[in-house]
Protein backbone atom coordinates (compact mmCIF):
# COMPACT_ATOMS: atom_id res chain seq x y z
CA UNK A 1 0.00 0.00 0.00
CA UNK A 2 1.09 3.54 -0.13
CA UNK A 3 1.50 6.70 2.18
CA UNK A 4 1.11 10.35 1.56
CA UNK A 5 4.04 12.98 2.21
CA UNK A 6 3.22 16.00 3.40
CA UNK A 7 6.04 18.30 4.37
CA UNK A 8 6.28 22.23 4.93
CA UNK A 9 2.49 22.93 4.57
CA UNK A 10 2.37 21.01 1.06
CA UNK A 11 1.42 17.28 0.38
CA UNK A 12 4.48 16.79 -2.43
CA UNK A 13 4.42 13.04 -3.69
CA UNK A 14 2.92 9.50 -2.58
CA UNK A 15 5.94 6.96 -1.33
CA UNK A 16 5.57 3.19 -1.17
CA UNK A 17 5.45 1.68 2.26
CA UNK A 18 7.25 -1.14 2.91
CA UNK A 19 3.86 -2.83 4.60
CA UNK A 20 -0.11 -3.41 3.64
CA UNK A 21 -0.39 -0.01 5.30
CA UNK A 22 -1.26 3.19 4.48
CA UNK A 23 0.77 6.08 6.64
CA UNK A 24 -0.63 9.65 5.83
CA UNK A 25 3.18 11.47 7.01
CA UNK A 26 2.62 15.00 7.62
CA UNK A 27 4.79 17.95 7.80
CA UNK A 28 4.01 17.88 11.39
CA UNK A 29 5.53 14.29 11.99
CA UNK A 30 2.08 13.70 14.02
CA UNK A 31 0.17 11.26 12.03
CA UNK A 32 3.73 8.90 11.50
CA UNK A 33 4.00 9.78 15.34
CA UNK A 34 0.90 8.00 15.94
CA UNK A 35 1.02 5.23 13.64
CA UNK A 36 4.16 4.17 15.36
CA UNK A 37 3.24 5.12 18.54
CA UNK A 38 6.01 7.24 19.25
CA UNK A 39 5.02 8.67 22.43
CA UNK A 40 8.41 10.56 23.08
CA UNK A 41 7.59 12.75 19.89
CA UNK A 42 4.09 13.07 21.14
CA UNK A 43 4.76 14.09 24.67
CA UNK A 44 7.11 16.64 23.26
CA UNK A 45 4.69 18.22 20.77
CA UNK A 46 2.19 18.48 23.74
CA UNK A 47 4.30 20.85 25.44
CA UNK A 48 4.29 23.47 22.30
CA UNK A 49 1.73 26.29 22.73
CA UNK A 50 -0.97 26.26 20.55
CA UNK A 51 -3.12 24.25 18.46
CA UNK A 52 -0.06 22.04 18.01
CA UNK A 53 0.07 21.34 21.60
CA UNK A 54 -3.26 20.35 21.86
CA UNK A 55 -2.96 17.83 18.86
CA UNK A 56 0.55 16.42 19.97
CA UNK A 57 -1.37 15.95 23.41
CA UNK A 58 -4.50 14.25 21.12
CA UNK A 59 -1.80 11.68 19.39
CA UNK A 60 -0.19 10.96 23.09
CA UNK A 61 -3.42 10.02 24.04
CA UNK A 62 -4.26 7.76 20.81
CA UNK A 63 -1.30 5.84 21.73
CA UNK A 64 -2.17 4.89 25.09
CA UNK A 65 -5.87 3.99 24.75
CA UNK A 66 -6.89 7.26 26.66
CA UNK A 67 -9.44 8.02 24.03
CA UNK A 68 -11.58 10.21 26.12
CA UNK A 69 -8.83 12.32 26.40
CA UNK A 70 -7.42 11.83 23.22
CA UNK A 71 -10.78 13.43 21.66
CA UNK A 72 -10.91 15.93 24.42
CA UNK A 73 -7.73 17.29 23.45
CA UNK A 74 -8.42 17.10 19.69
CA UNK A 75 -11.31 19.16 19.98
CA UNK A 76 -9.32 22.08 22.43
CA UNK A 77 -7.18 22.08 19.20
CA UNK A 78 -9.79 22.86 16.32
CA UNK A 79 -10.77 25.38 19.06
CA UNK A 80 -7.14 26.66 18.70
CA UNK A 81 -6.98 27.00 15.55
CA UNK A 82 -9.97 28.71 14.63
CA UNK A 83 -8.30 31.14 16.94
CA UNK A 84 -5.07 31.48 14.88
CA UNK A 85 -3.77 32.55 12.05
CA UNK A 86 -4.91 30.44 9.08
CA UNK A 87 -0.91 30.53 8.00
CA UNK A 88 0.27 29.24 11.22
CA UNK A 89 -2.19 26.62 11.46
CA UNK A 90 -1.69 24.88 8.07
CA UNK A 91 -3.60 21.25 7.76
CA UNK A 92 -4.11 20.96 11.42
CA UNK A 93 -7.82 21.30 11.28
CA UNK A 94 -7.58 18.28 9.44
CA UNK A 95 -5.50 16.06 11.36
CA UNK A 96 -7.91 16.96 14.53
CA UNK A 97 -11.14 16.24 12.68
CA UNK A 98 -9.16 13.13 11.32
CA UNK A 99 -7.96 11.89 15.08
CA UNK A 100 -11.52 12.79 16.89
CA UNK A 101 -12.88 10.09 13.58
CA UNK A 102 -10.30 7.53 14.84
CA UNK A 103 -11.18 7.75 18.21
CA UNK A 104 -15.17 7.55 17.87
CA UNK A 105 -14.65 4.66 14.85
CA UNK A 106 -12.19 2.41 17.89
CA UNK A 107 -15.20 2.95 20.29
CA UNK A 108 -17.87 1.51 18.27
CA UNK A 109 -19.45 5.28 17.50
CA UNK A 110 -19.94 4.81 14.04
CA UNK A 111 -22.35 7.78 13.25
CA UNK A 112 -19.31 9.60 15.09
CA UNK A 113 -16.62 8.55 13.09
CA UNK A 114 -19.00 9.18 9.94
CA UNK A 115 -19.90 13.07 10.55
CA UNK A 116 -16.20 13.77 11.70
CA UNK A 117 -14.80 12.00 8.40
CA UNK A 118 -17.33 13.89 6.25
CA UNK A 119 -15.29 17.28 7.88
CA UNK A 120 -12.15 15.60 7.26
CA UNK A 121 -13.20 14.59 3.58
CA UNK A 122 -14.21 18.29 3.40
CA UNK A 123 -10.42 19.66 4.74
CA UNK A 124 -9.09 17.07 2.58
CA UNK A 125 -10.75 18.23 -0.63
CA UNK A 126 -9.70 21.60 0.51
CA UNK A 127 -6.39 21.84 1.00
CA UNK A 128 -4.96 18.56 -0.39
CA UNK A 129 -6.84 17.07 -2.89
CA UNK A 130 -5.89 20.27 -5.37
CA UNK A 131 -1.85 19.08 -4.46
CA UNK A 132 -2.33 15.82 -5.93
CA UNK A 133 -2.12 14.10 -9.31
CA UNK A 134 -5.43 14.29 -11.05
CA UNK A 135 -5.48 10.33 -10.94
CA UNK A 136 -4.18 10.35 -7.24
CA UNK A 137 -6.52 9.81 -4.22
CA UNK A 138 -6.21 8.58 -0.37
CA UNK A 139 -9.19 6.18 -0.65
CA UNK A 140 -9.56 5.73 3.17
CA UNK A 141 -10.92 9.32 2.70
CA UNK A 142 -12.31 9.57 -0.41
CA UNK A 143 -14.23 5.93 -0.95
CA UNK A 144 -15.93 6.00 2.26
CA UNK A 145 -20.53 6.43 1.34
CA UNK A 146 -20.25 7.81 4.48
CA UNK A 147 -24.07 9.09 4.16
CA UNK A 148 -25.12 6.11 4.71
CA UNK A 149 -23.78 6.27 8.21
CA UNK A 150 -24.43 9.18 10.11
CA UNK A 151 -27.13 7.55 11.75
CA UNK A 152 -25.67 4.45 12.62
CA UNK A 153 -26.32 2.93 15.94
CA UNK A 154 -23.23 2.15 18.31
CA UNK A 155 -21.70 -1.10 18.08
CA UNK A 156 -20.71 -3.27 20.76
CA UNK A 157 -21.77 -1.62 23.29
CA UNK A 158 -19.71 -2.52 26.51
CA UNK A 159 -20.78 -4.68 28.81
CA UNK A 160 -21.11 -4.90 32.53
CA UNK A 161 -18.93 -6.20 34.92
CA UNK A 162 -19.10 -9.47 35.57
CA UNK A 163 -19.41 -11.05 39.25
CA UNK A 164 -17.85 -14.19 38.43
CA UNK A 165 -15.14 -15.04 35.43
CA UNK A 166 -16.93 -16.86 32.28
CA UNK A 167 -14.98 -19.62 30.29
CA UNK A 168 -15.52 -19.80 26.72
CA UNK A 169 -14.31 -22.64 25.15
CA UNK A 170 -11.35 -22.60 22.13
CA UNK A 171 -11.18 -25.43 19.75
CA UNK A 172 -7.88 -25.16 17.56
CA UNK A 173 -8.86 -25.29 13.93
CA UNK A 174 -6.35 -25.07 11.37
CA UNK A 175 -3.69 -24.40 14.27
CA UNK A 176 -5.72 -20.71 14.98
CA UNK A 177 -8.30 -20.06 17.66
CA UNK A 178 -11.57 -21.15 16.86
CA UNK A 179 -14.69 -20.69 19.19
CA UNK A 180 -18.83 -20.93 19.02
CA UNK A 181 -20.88 -17.73 19.39
CA UNK A 182 -24.35 -16.91 18.82
CA UNK A 183 -25.48 -14.33 16.48
CA UNK A 184 -29.06 -13.13 17.12
CA UNK A 185 -30.65 -10.72 14.25
CA UNK A 186 -33.13 -7.91 14.66
CA UNK A 187 -35.99 -10.36 13.53
CA UNK A 188 -35.69 -12.54 16.47
CA UNK A 189 -33.59 -15.04 14.23
CA UNK A 190 -30.62 -16.47 16.02
CA UNK A 191 -27.78 -18.87 14.77
CA UNK A 192 -24.92 -20.08 16.53
CA UNK A 193 -21.56 -19.84 14.35
CA UNK A 194 -17.63 -20.82 14.38
CA UNK A 195 -15.87 -17.83 15.02
CA UNK A 196 -12.18 -17.61 14.48
CA UNK A 197 -10.69 -15.06 17.75
CA UNK A 198 -8.25 -12.45 15.89
CA UNK A 199 -6.64 -9.56 18.10
CA UNK A 200 -4.84 -8.31 14.95
CA UNK A 201 -8.30 -7.39 13.14
CA UNK A 202 -9.54 -4.23 14.51
CA UNK A 203 -13.33 -5.11 13.45
CA UNK A 204 -14.94 -8.38 14.18
CA UNK A 205 -16.08 -9.85 10.40
CA UNK A 206 -19.01 -11.64 9.77
CA UNK A 207 -19.36 -13.77 6.56
CA UNK A 208 -21.86 -13.00 3.71
CA UNK A 209 -23.46 -16.33 3.82
CA UNK A 210 -24.25 -15.84 7.53
CA UNK A 211 -25.54 -12.60 6.97
CA UNK A 212 -27.98 -13.75 4.80
CA UNK A 213 -29.01 -16.69 6.68
CA UNK A 214 -29.79 -14.34 9.91
CA UNK A 215 -31.57 -12.11 7.54
CA UNK A 216 -29.25 -9.15 8.19
CA UNK A 217 -28.51 -6.74 5.53
CA UNK A 218 -25.12 -5.62 4.76
CA UNK A 219 -24.54 -1.69 3.82
CA UNK A 220 -21.81 -1.14 1.59
CA UNK A 221 -18.73 0.99 1.13
CA UNK A 222 -17.92 1.37 4.56
CA UNK A 223 -14.32 1.41 5.08
CA UNK A 224 -11.22 0.54 2.85
CA UNK A 225 -9.65 -3.03 3.63
CA UNK A 226 -6.76 -2.81 0.98
CA UNK A 227 -6.46 0.39 -1.09
CA UNK A 228 -3.23 -0.89 -3.37
CA UNK A 229 -3.54 0.79 -6.38
CA UNK A 230 -6.18 -0.38 -9.04
CA UNK A 231 -7.24 -3.00 -6.89
CA UNK A 232 -9.44 -0.76 -3.87
CA UNK A 233 -11.50 -3.21 -2.05
CA UNK A 234 -13.98 -1.85 0.61
CA UNK A 235 -15.96 -4.20 3.30
CA UNK A 236 -20.03 -3.37 4.03
CA UNK A 237 -21.48 -2.73 7.59
CA UNK A 238 -23.61 -5.32 8.64
CA UNK A 239 -27.11 -4.22 10.19
CA UNK A 240 -26.67 -4.65 13.85
CA UNK A 241 -27.09 -8.37 15.69
CA UNK A 242 -26.39 -9.35 19.50
CA UNK A 243 -23.61 -11.34 19.89
CA UNK A 244 -23.59 -14.34 22.98
CA UNK A 245 -20.55 -16.28 23.96
CA UNK A 246 -21.42 -18.64 26.60
CA UNK A 247 -24.38 -16.70 28.28
CA UNK A 248 -22.41 -12.72 28.17
CA UNK A 249 -24.33 -10.86 25.54
CA UNK A 250 -22.33 -7.97 23.39
CA UNK A 251 -25.12 -5.79 22.07
CA UNK A 252 -25.25 -4.44 18.67
CA UNK A 253 -22.11 -5.43 17.29
CA UNK A 254 -22.24 -3.72 13.67
CA UNK A 255 -19.92 -6.73 11.96
CA UNK A 256 -17.58 -5.88 8.78
CA UNK A 257 -18.05 -7.83 6.09
CA UNK A 258 -16.43 -8.09 3.07
CA UNK A 259 -17.48 -9.81 -0.69
CA UNK A 260 -15.80 -13.38 -1.31
CA UNK A 261 -14.09 -13.65 2.19
CA UNK A 262 -16.03 -16.56 4.34
CA UNK A 263 -14.79 -16.08 7.68
CA UNK A 264 -15.88 -14.78 10.55
CA UNK A 265 -13.68 -13.04 13.38
CA UNK A 266 -14.36 -11.70 16.73
CA UNK A 267 -11.44 -8.79 16.77
CA UNK A 268 -10.69 -6.03 19.21
CA UNK A 269 -14.23 -4.12 18.60
CA UNK A 270 -15.84 -6.90 20.55
CA UNK A 271 -12.63 -7.44 22.88
CA UNK A 272 -13.01 -3.73 23.85
CA UNK A 273 -16.86 -4.19 24.92
CA UNK A 274 -15.93 -7.63 27.06
CA UNK A 275 -13.57 -5.83 29.24
CA UNK A 276 -11.11 -7.60 31.16
CA UNK A 277 -9.99 -10.94 28.72
CA UNK A 278 -7.39 -13.93 29.57
CA UNK A 279 -6.33 -15.99 26.17
CA UNK A 280 -5.17 -19.33 26.86
CA UNK A 281 -4.91 -22.79 24.52
CA UNK A 282 -8.15 -23.78 25.50
CA UNK A 283 -10.49 -20.70 26.68
CA UNK A 284 -11.29 -17.07 26.40
CA UNK A 285 -11.90 -16.11 29.99
CA UNK A 286 -14.09 -13.21 30.49
CA UNK A 287 -12.76 -11.89 33.87
CA UNK A 288 -14.78 -10.77 36.92
CA UNK A 289 -14.07 -7.20 38.23
CA UNK A 290 -12.24 -8.64 41.02
CA UNK A 291 -10.63 -11.37 39.32
CA UNK A 292 -6.18 -10.11 40.30
CA UNK A 293 -3.66 -10.05 37.24
CA UNK A 294 -0.53 -9.47 37.85
CA UNK A 295 0.06 -6.94 35.10
CA UNK A 296 1.27 -3.55 35.68
CA UNK A 297 2.35 -2.59 31.86
CA UNK A 298 0.28 -0.77 28.83
CA UNK A 299 -0.11 -1.80 26.06
CA UNK A 300 0.46 0.71 22.73
CA UNK A 301 -2.03 1.71 19.66
CA UNK A 302 -0.72 1.84 16.52
CA UNK A 303 -3.30 3.02 14.39
CA UNK A 304 -4.15 5.54 11.48
CA UNK A 305 -5.80 8.81 12.18
CA UNK A 306 -8.95 7.99 11.05
CA UNK A 307 -9.30 4.61 12.86
CA UNK A 308 -10.13 1.46 10.68
CA UNK A 309 -6.28 0.56 10.98
CA UNK A 310 -6.14 -0.17 14.60
CA UNK A 311 -3.20 -2.51 16.82
CA UNK A 312 -2.52 -3.59 20.24
CA UNK A 313 1.34 -4.10 20.63
CA UNK A 314 3.11 -5.32 24.10
CA UNK A 315 6.78 -3.60 24.80
CA UNK A 316 9.53 -5.86 25.19
CA UNK A 317 12.84 -5.25 25.00
CA UNK A 318 15.10 -6.94 22.52
CA UNK A 319 19.09 -6.51 23.11
CA UNK A 320 19.54 -2.94 23.74
CA UNK A 321 16.16 -1.73 21.60
CA UNK A 322 12.30 -1.13 23.45
CA UNK A 323 10.38 -2.97 20.45
CA UNK A 324 6.45 -3.12 20.24
CA UNK A 325 4.99 -6.85 19.62
CA UNK A 326 1.78 -7.05 17.92
CA UNK A 327 -0.52 -8.91 19.79
CA UNK A 328 -2.09 -11.08 16.41
CA UNK A 329 -3.83 -14.13 17.41
CA UNK A 330 -5.05 -14.08 13.82
CA UNK A 331 -1.54 -16.01 12.94
CA UNK A 332 -0.38 -19.54 14.10
CA UNK A 333 3.23 -19.11 15.30
CA UNK A 334 4.15 -17.87 18.45
CA UNK A 335 7.35 -15.61 18.45
CA UNK A 336 8.32 -14.08 15.25
CA UNK A 337 10.53 -11.11 13.99
CA UNK A 338 10.03 -9.66 10.53
CA UNK A 339 12.94 -7.70 8.53
CA UNK A 340 16.08 -9.54 9.27
CA UNK A 341 18.27 -9.53 6.05
CA UNK A 342 19.43 -12.76 4.89
CA UNK A 343 22.66 -12.44 5.15
CA UNK A 344 22.23 -12.56 8.99
CA UNK A 345 22.27 -16.01 8.74
CA UNK A 346 23.96 -18.66 7.16
CA UNK A 347 22.22 -20.15 3.82
CA UNK A 348 22.39 -23.15 5.31
CA UNK A 349 20.47 -22.48 8.29
CA UNK A 350 16.81 -20.90 6.35
CA UNK A 351 13.99 -22.97 5.97
CA UNK A 352 10.51 -22.13 4.50
CA UNK A 353 7.35 -22.96 6.26
CA UNK A 354 3.89 -22.31 5.70
CA UNK A 355 2.54 -19.56 7.92
CA UNK A 356 -1.56 -19.78 9.00
CA UNK A 357 -3.45 -16.43 9.41
CA UNK A 358 -7.11 -15.64 9.11
CA UNK A 359 -5.98 -14.27 5.60
CA UNK A 360 -4.89 -17.49 4.76
CA UNK A 361 -1.28 -19.14 4.53
CA UNK A 362 1.43 -17.42 3.48
CA UNK A 363 4.90 -19.12 2.55
CA UNK A 364 7.54 -17.66 4.35
CA UNK A 365 11.39 -18.11 4.47
CA UNK A 366 12.73 -18.12 8.11
CA UNK A 367 15.93 -19.21 10.27
CA UNK A 368 15.04 -20.14 13.70
CA UNK A 369 16.95 -18.56 16.93
CA UNK A 370 16.86 -18.20 20.50
CA UNK A 371 17.33 -14.39 22.04
CA UNK A 372 16.63 -13.03 25.55
CA UNK A 373 14.02 -10.66 25.68
CA UNK A 374 12.51 -8.57 28.24
CA UNK A 375 8.81 -9.33 29.09
CA UNK A 376 6.91 -8.17 32.17
CA UNK A 377 10.22 -6.66 33.62
CA UNK A 378 11.56 -10.46 33.61
CA UNK A 379 14.36 -11.50 30.95
CA UNK A 380 13.15 -14.76 29.24
CA UNK A 381 15.15 -16.46 26.77
CA UNK A 382 13.19 -17.31 24.23
CA UNK A 383 12.65 -19.25 20.64
CA UNK A 384 11.89 -16.88 17.79
CA UNK A 385 11.35 -16.96 13.70
CA UNK A 386 13.37 -14.69 12.42
CA UNK A 387 11.49 -13.76 8.90
CA UNK A 388 13.13 -12.79 5.96
CA UNK A 389 9.98 -11.03 4.99
CA UNK A 390 8.91 -7.26 4.30
CA UNK A 391 8.48 -5.98 7.96
CA UNK A 392 5.07 -3.85 8.85
CA UNK A 393 5.26 -0.69 10.35
CA UNK A 394 9.03 -1.49 12.21
CA UNK A 395 12.18 -2.59 10.47
CA UNK A 396 12.14 -5.07 12.58
CA UNK A 397 8.65 -6.28 13.15
CA UNK A 398 7.58 -8.47 16.29
CA UNK A 399 4.45 -10.44 17.02
CA UNK A 400 2.82 -13.12 18.75
CA UNK A 401 0.66 -15.68 17.58
CA UNK A 402 -2.01 -17.78 18.58
CA UNK A 403 0.97 -20.86 18.89
CA UNK A 404 2.80 -18.54 21.93
CA UNK A 405 -0.24 -20.21 24.59
CA UNK A 406 1.57 -23.21 24.62
CA UNK A 407 3.23 -21.76 27.24
CA UNK A 408 1.79 -17.91 28.04
CA UNK A 409 -1.37 -16.70 28.93
CA UNK A 410 -2.13 -13.28 26.49
CA UNK A 411 -3.91 -10.85 29.00
CA UNK A 412 -5.70 -7.94 27.48
CA UNK A 413 -7.82 -5.01 28.71
CA UNK A 414 -8.81 -2.95 25.93
CA UNK A 415 -10.46 -0.28 28.52
CA UNK A 416 -8.14 0.49 30.45
CA UNK A 417 -5.06 -0.19 28.00
CA UNK A 418 -3.32 -2.80 30.42
CA UNK A 419 -1.92 -6.30 28.18
CA UNK A 420 0.72 -8.36 29.36
CA UNK A 421 2.15 -12.04 28.32
CA UNK A 422 1.57 -14.45 31.67
CA UNK A 423 3.69 -17.05 32.27
CA UNK A 424 2.26 -20.66 33.33
CA UNK A 425 3.96 -22.75 35.40
CA UNK A 426 5.41 -25.10 34.31
CA UNK A 427 3.02 -28.41 34.45
CA UNK A 428 4.43 -31.19 36.66
CA UNK A 429 5.62 -34.88 35.07
CA UNK A 430 3.18 -37.34 34.90
CA UNK A 431 5.98 -40.04 36.07
CA UNK A 432 7.33 -39.83 39.70
CA UNK A 433 10.39 -38.36 40.67
CA UNK A 434 12.94 -40.95 41.98
CA UNK A 435 13.94 -41.77 45.26
CA UNK A 436 17.77 -40.33 46.17
CA UNK A 437 18.24 -43.98 46.74
CA UNK A 438 17.02 -44.85 42.72
CA UNK A 439 18.89 -42.40 41.29
CA UNK A 440 22.46 -43.20 42.51
CA UNK A 441 21.44 -47.23 41.83
CA UNK A 442 21.01 -45.89 38.18
CA UNK A 443 24.18 -43.33 38.30
CA UNK A 444 26.06 -46.71 39.69
CA UNK A 445 24.83 -49.09 37.13
CA UNK A 446 26.05 -46.24 34.24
Amino acid sequence: MRYWVWAAGALLAPCVAHAQVSVFSDGYGYSRAVMTAELGTLQKMSKAPGAAGKLGGAGYYRVRGELENASRAARACLEAVAASPPETVKGMAFLCEATLAGNALIEGDIAGWARHMQQVRSAYAQTIKPMLKSEAEIADIARPRLERFVDWPRSARPVAPRGADVDVPIQPSNELASLTATVKGGDGQAQSLTFLLDTGAARSHLSRSAAKALGLAVTEDFVVVDDAPGKVRMAGLVAPADLVLNGVTVREVSFNSEEGREVNLIGLDVLRALGRVRISRQSLTLLAAQTPVDCKRRMATTSSLWGPFFQQRYPIRSGEKNQLMLVDTGFNGAFQMRGAPRSAVPAASIRRKNVITTGGAEDIEYAEASTPVMINDKVLNIPVDVAFQAPDLFASSWRIGYGVTARYDLYMDMQSTYGCLIERPVEPSLLPAPTPRAAAAGQARS
